[in-house]
């Protein structure tokens, strides 16, 4: 029978890592916080490839996938870190998505998967050695939005560029805003929310381009 939808039970290989949630009054410019799971610290430390996926009331709206330092934790204080700094608009605007989700009480996940260790034969001028390596991450995360796609005829929602899509206009239009204030002051003056706050700007310098 043909698979016709996607929960988080149906990824075998995904472990939950969190739940997003609403920011209290703590400073800074981050509109949600990350509750990780118990037992998960080591994990989300790992900094070998990982994929991650991000679930809206039990939906996949982003796939996504990371080799930077730090593993799974670092990547997402660069989500976190959205609305300060120099983001893309790709971080800028998932950390707007998400927090448009938690305004509507949506519950939003996180679950991730990590790439494995093989061993391999290296050829060398003389001889030749077993070497271990991590396969390349795109692969997976190649295997895993198709696999999406084979079900729902395109790609997750917030995959904009793989769906050839523009982000909405109300996404880009904040960006534009923060870019064009970027440098001028600590603070900003952004309406994120629809009102018009005061949002402190942390600066994170070398911010990647996360997919």
């Amino acid at each position: 029978m043909s698979r016709t939808s996607i929960i988080a039970a149906d990824l075998i290989h995904a472990s939950k890592l969190g739940t997003f949630c609403l920011r209290g009054q703590e400073k800074g410019s981050a509109l949600w916080n990350i509750q990780w799971e118990p037992g998960v610290d080591a994990k989300i430390k790992q900094e070998n490839g990982r994929i991650y996926f991000i679930f809206v009331d039990e939906a996949i709206y982003k796939i996504g996938c990371s080799e930077c330092k730090g593993g799974m934790k670092t990547t997402f204080a660069f989500y976190k870190g959205g609305l300060g700094g120099s983001p893309s608009l790709r971080t800028f605007g998932i950390h707007l998505l998400i927090h448009e989700q938690l305004e509507a009480n949506k519950k939003v996940e996180l679950y991730g998967i990590w790439n494995e260790s093989i061993q391999v034969p290296v050829k060398g001028l003389f001889g030749e050695q077993q070497d271990t390596i991590f396969p390349s991450i795109k692969s997976m995360e190649d295997k895993c939005r198709n696999e999406y796609k084979n079900v729902y005829g395109k790609y997750p929602p917030w995959n904009f560029q793989e769906n050839g899509e523009q982000w909405p206009h109300n996404i880009q239009t904040k960006y534009k805003a923060q870019v064009q204030q970027r440098g001028c002051s600590n603070k900003k003056s952004i309406d994120f929310n629809g009102i018009n706050e005061i949002k402190e700007i942390q600066k994170l310098e070398g911010l990647e381009d996360l997919e």
